[in-house]
């Protein structure tokens, strides 16, 4: 692999455009979320997995970074990364890429756990599953990597209370 996977392709559709004339902040996320699932299915978190093993997964935690706005028709591409793994923990990065201009739109990152469909709690994943997403962390690693990995949010501090 000599490029992350790409987990969407696709214009800015008119439907997207708010008030403010660019694409609302939901379709950065639903266009992110698109991504993240066909790379979840390429990994083997597919609907053959579920049924199964009778296993998925869902996302324990997410933030979302907006960088550039994307106008109507603007050509977007989703590059997502695994960037780590544990027996039940998957921690994945999404870049949506604004082609049409040039410059990154939108970052998001996500903790993912494991999940044992019928007891609905967090479980091992299999050993051979495990392997396989080790070997797709390396990959990823060794390309170059984005930039933002694990920002924070960071408010202004103190000011709060400013005007009283």
């Amino acid at each position: 692999m000599n490029q992350p996977y790409i987990g969407y392709r696709g214009a800015v559709k008119p439907e997207w455009i708010d008030v403010n004339g660019h694409m609302n902040a939901t379709h950065f996320g639903l266009v992110i979320y698109e991504a993240h699932a066909a790379h979840s299915e390429w990994l083997g978190f597919n609907e053959e997995y579920v049924d199964r093993a009778r296993c998925g997964k869902a996302v324990l935690e997410s933030h979302m970074r907006y960088e550039r706005e994307a106008g109507l028709g603007d050509q977007l591409e989703v590059r997502c990364w695994l960037l780590a793994v544990d027996n039940k923990r998957l921690h994945f990065f999404h870049e949506l890429y604004n082609c049409s201009r040039q410059c990154r739109s939108a970052t998001s990152e996500q903790v993912d756990i494991h999940i044992d469909l019928h007891a609905r709690r967090s479980a091992d994943m299999p050993e051979s599953l495990q392997r396989f997403l080790r070997e797709q962390v390396r990959e990823n690693l060794a390309l170059p990597l984005p930039l933002n990995i694990g920002s924070q949010l960071r408010p202004p501090l103190n000011t709060w209370l400013d005007g009283e």
